[in-house]
């Protein structure tokens, strides 16, 4: 089957071709509206960026999306989860709210309210049950799972792991909780090792749920109370825990077919029929908006692609990019895939900064998202480019 992925280009040379206008027009050629019924709460799923990142998504683009929901009857809420283990600066709600305000995400600005979907410290979630690939069942975030619709505007960009991200990885490793993307990227739970400990008790006022308590006078994670994605590994001031590399899993394929099953739970949890998919192709930049950092471009922006397949948009984002030329001083050129046709994403496995995320697979394989995506049924390879002015 062939999807229909609508297409607007990033030129503007009057106030009509703005982004922003831009937007609109594409949720009206690719019928968003449809997805929306009277008074449905719809989430707006989005990445806030990290402290210190400065190629995320325009809070200006987002409203343009904001004010097309409410036209459609619609009440639009920005959302997003926490991010692995608590310290980090998008850790807890509050310095997913904070940050985002650095970024110009408020609700002055953007037009809706913005919720962290999965609460204070990311443990507020549903458990869901999918027949995945390798997962059996995932923990959806509350504010998500208590949406009528949802709309992914995803900043499309590489990955360290996952090498490309887009929509998919926006929904699957978006929309769940802590709990929900331990799995996906852990092997195992973190364990102490009693040679390296000093008693200090830090991890013990650190843990959440009390997973780890005193056993023979020292420390020890009870395994079956821990909620796995808290980032107690991070906070040893003696590295008696794994490190982050050692609890992941070997290869970033495993990651991907893992975050896609995740992806298959959240819509089927919301029914397909009620979800939209916005990629947003412009600083598109070699890491996810999750890096403390903001690295050149790799490509010229290329524009905002719009459609209701999930698979059909990520492989039209993902083709654009790869038919672009590359940037001179950027990762491309690091890389010398600077020609129009050369893989930017594959290239990135050789990329320095990506070489403590490399795994034991020895590339990120990114098109095995896409593949497995397909495989499951949650769209298409095949697209229609449909470009609207």
């Amino acid at each position: 089957m062939v999807s229909k992925v609508y297409f607007a280009d990033i030129r503007a040379k009057k106030r009509e071709e703005t982004i922003p206008e831009k937007i609109k027009r594409l949720f009206d050629a690719a019928n968003m509206k449809e997805i929306i019924s009277k008074n449905d709460l719809v989430a707006l799923k989005l990445h806030l960026g990290t402290k210190g990142n400065q190629r995320h998504l325009r809070p200006e683009h987002v409203r343009a999306i904001v004010e097309k929901v409410r036209e459609a009857g619609g009440q639009p809420f920005i959302t997003e989860t926490t991010g692995m283990g608590l310290a980090g600066s998008r850790g807890t709600a509050l310095g997913c709210l904070q940050t985002a305000a650095i970024h110009g995400f408020t609700e002055d600005v953007v037009g809706a309210p913005i919720i962290v979907a999965d609460g204070p410290k990311g443990l507020w979630g549903v458990k869901i049950e999918v027949n995945g690939v390798k997962m059996k069942e995932i923990e959806l975030a509350q504010a998500i799972a208590e949406a009528d619709a949802l709309i992914s505007i995803a900043h499309v960009k590489g990955h360290p792991r996952t090498g490309f991200a887009g929509a998919l990885k926006n929904i699957g490793m978006g929309c769940v909780t802590k709990c929900g993307k331990a799995p996906l990227h852990m092997a195992k739970k973190p364990t102490i090792n009693p040679e390296k400990c000093n008693n200090c008790g830090l991890c013990l006022t650190f843990c959440p749920v009390a997973a780890i308590q005193y056993i023979n006078g020292k420390p020890q994670v009870i395994q079956e109370k821990c909620v796995w994605g808290c980032g107690c590994w991070d906070i040893c001031p003696m590295k008696a825990f794994p490190s982050w590399n050692e609890l992941h899993h070997k290869t970033n394929t495993e990651l991907q077919i893992r975050l896609i099953d995740a992806t298959l739970a959240v819509i089927n949890h919301i029914g397909s029929n009620k979800i939209g998919y916005f990629n947003l192709a412009y600083d598109i930049t070699p890491h996810c908006d999750c890096a403390e950092y903001g690295d050149v471009p790799m490509v010229p922006d290329i524009g905002v692609f719009a459609s209701k397949d999930p698979v059909a948009i990520d492989k039209a984002s993902a083709d654009a990019i790869i038919n672009s030329p590359g940037i001179p001083r950027s990762a491309a050129e690091e890389l010398n895939v600077m020609n129009p046709g050369d893989d930017k994403f594959t290239a990135l496995t050789n990329w320095p900064p990506f070489e403590t995320f490399l795994g034991a697979g020895g590339t990120r394989g990114w098109r095995i998202q896409l593949e497995t995506a397909a495989k499951l049924g949650l769209g298409s390879m095949e697209y229609e480019l449909i470009k609207i002015t």
